[in-house]
Protein backbone atom coordinates (compact mmCIF):
# COMPACT_ATOMS: atom_id res chain seq x y z
CA UNK A 1 0.00 0.00 0.00
CA UNK A 2 1.30 3.16 -0.83
CA UNK A 3 1.93 5.34 1.93
CA UNK A 4 2.18 9.63 2.16
CA UNK A 5 5.65 11.12 2.70
CA UNK A 6 3.59 12.55 6.33
CA UNK A 7 2.34 8.58 6.71
CA UNK A 8 6.08 7.25 6.60
CA UNK A 9 7.18 10.00 8.99
CA UNK A 10 4.58 9.32 12.16
CA UNK A 11 6.27 5.45 11.68
CA UNK A 12 10.17 6.63 12.03
CA UNK A 13 9.95 9.66 13.83
CA UNK A 14 10.73 8.14 17.18
CA UNK A 15 13.26 5.08 16.19
CA UNK A 16 16.29 5.13 17.75
CA UNK A 17 18.65 3.24 14.86
CA UNK A 18 18.54 3.98 11.16
CA UNK A 19 20.56 3.30 8.13
CA UNK A 20 21.30 6.75 6.05
CA UNK A 21 22.08 5.60 2.39
CA UNK A 22 23.73 7.54 -0.28
CA UNK A 23 20.39 8.45 -1.92
CA UNK A 24 19.30 10.65 1.16
CA UNK A 25 22.55 12.59 1.13
CA UNK A 26 22.37 13.23 -2.18
CA UNK A 27 18.79 14.88 -1.91
CA UNK A 28 19.95 16.77 1.28
CA UNK A 29 22.47 18.28 -0.48
CA UNK A 30 20.02 19.39 -3.11
CA UNK A 31 17.47 20.78 -0.67
CA UNK A 32 16.19 24.09 -0.72
CA UNK A 33 16.16 25.80 2.66
CA UNK A 34 13.49 28.37 3.24
CA UNK A 35 11.76 30.08 6.13
CA UNK A 36 8.53 28.10 7.26
CA UNK A 37 6.46 29.96 8.98
CA UNK A 38 5.78 33.64 9.80
CA UNK A 39 7.54 36.76 11.70
CA UNK A 40 6.76 34.76 14.92
CA UNK A 41 7.08 31.52 15.07
CA UNK A 42 9.00 29.26 12.64
CA UNK A 43 12.82 28.03 11.75
CA UNK A 44 14.31 27.16 8.91
CA UNK A 45 13.59 24.22 6.93
CA UNK A 46 12.96 21.98 3.23
CA UNK A 47 10.72 24.56 1.13
CA UNK A 48 7.30 22.50 1.20
CA UNK A 49 6.69 23.96 -2.14
CA UNK A 50 9.70 23.60 -4.01
CA UNK A 51 11.87 21.22 -1.16
CA UNK A 52 14.34 20.16 -3.75
CA UNK A 53 13.86 23.13 -6.64
CA UNK A 54 10.94 22.90 -8.54
CA UNK A 55 7.41 21.84 -7.72
CA UNK A 56 7.51 18.63 -9.22
CA UNK A 57 8.95 16.75 -6.15
CA UNK A 58 8.65 13.48 -7.88
CA UNK A 59 10.36 14.60 -11.32
CA UNK A 60 13.30 15.93 -9.02
CA UNK A 61 13.84 12.74 -6.58
CA UNK A 62 13.93 10.52 -9.94
CA UNK A 63 16.43 12.85 -11.17
CA UNK A 64 18.97 13.31 -7.52
CA UNK A 65 18.49 9.55 -6.46
CA UNK A 66 18.13 7.82 -10.09
CA UNK A 67 19.46 10.20 -13.05
CA UNK A 68 16.00 10.28 -14.73
CA UNK A 69 14.43 13.42 -16.70
CA UNK A 70 11.72 14.78 -15.61
CA UNK A 71 8.16 12.51 -16.08
CA UNK A 72 10.37 8.88 -16.26
CA UNK A 73 9.31 7.22 -13.01
CA UNK A 74 6.93 5.12 -12.99
CA UNK A 75 3.78 4.97 -10.18
CA UNK A 76 5.43 2.28 -8.69
CA UNK A 77 8.67 4.15 -8.02
CA UNK A 78 6.55 7.33 -6.27
CA UNK A 79 6.11 4.54 -3.50
CA UNK A 80 10.17 4.93 -3.25
CA UNK A 81 10.27 8.44 -3.71
CA UNK A 82 8.04 9.32 -0.84
CA UNK A 83 9.62 6.95 2.08
CA UNK A 84 13.17 8.68 0.67
CA UNK A 85 11.40 12.24 1.15
CA UNK A 86 9.91 11.62 4.12
CA UNK A 87 13.15 9.51 5.39
CA UNK A 88 15.05 13.20 4.96
CA UNK A 89 13.90 14.61 8.01
CA UNK A 90 15.17 11.93 10.22
CA UNK A 91 18.34 12.01 8.04
CA UNK A 92 18.49 16.04 8.47
CA UNK A 93 18.32 15.61 12.49
CA UNK A 94 21.29 12.81 11.92
CA UNK A 95 23.60 15.02 10.07
CA UNK A 96 23.46 18.30 12.44
CA UNK A 97 24.45 16.04 15.10
CA UNK A 98 26.54 13.87 14.11
CA UNK A 99 28.46 16.94 11.49
CA UNK A 100 28.63 14.31 9.13
CA UNK A 101 27.18 13.22 5.74
CA UNK A 102 28.27 9.73 5.17
CA UNK A 103 26.20 6.90 4.94
CA UNK A 104 25.70 4.10 7.34
CA UNK A 105 23.78 2.73 10.53
CA UNK A 106 23.14 5.52 13.41
CA UNK A 107 22.06 4.89 16.51
CA UNK A 108 20.72 7.28 19.18
CA UNK A 109 22.85 6.71 22.32
CA UNK A 110 23.38 8.49 25.75
CA UNK A 111 21.67 10.44 27.87
CA UNK A 112 19.84 12.90 26.39
CA UNK A 113 19.74 10.49 23.26
CA UNK A 114 22.18 11.31 20.19
CA UNK A 115 22.62 9.89 17.08
CA UNK A 116 25.88 8.46 16.42
CA UNK A 117 27.21 6.47 14.15
CA UNK A 118 27.80 2.94 14.70
CA UNK A 119 28.68 1.50 11.23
Amino acid sequence: MHRSPYETWLDIEFIDEFIVLPEHIALLRRGHVSWIGDDRNGAPGLSHKRPFGNSDVYADVASIVDGRQAGEYSNADKARYDRLFAECALVLQIVLETDSFEPGRYAQQGMPPRWQRIG
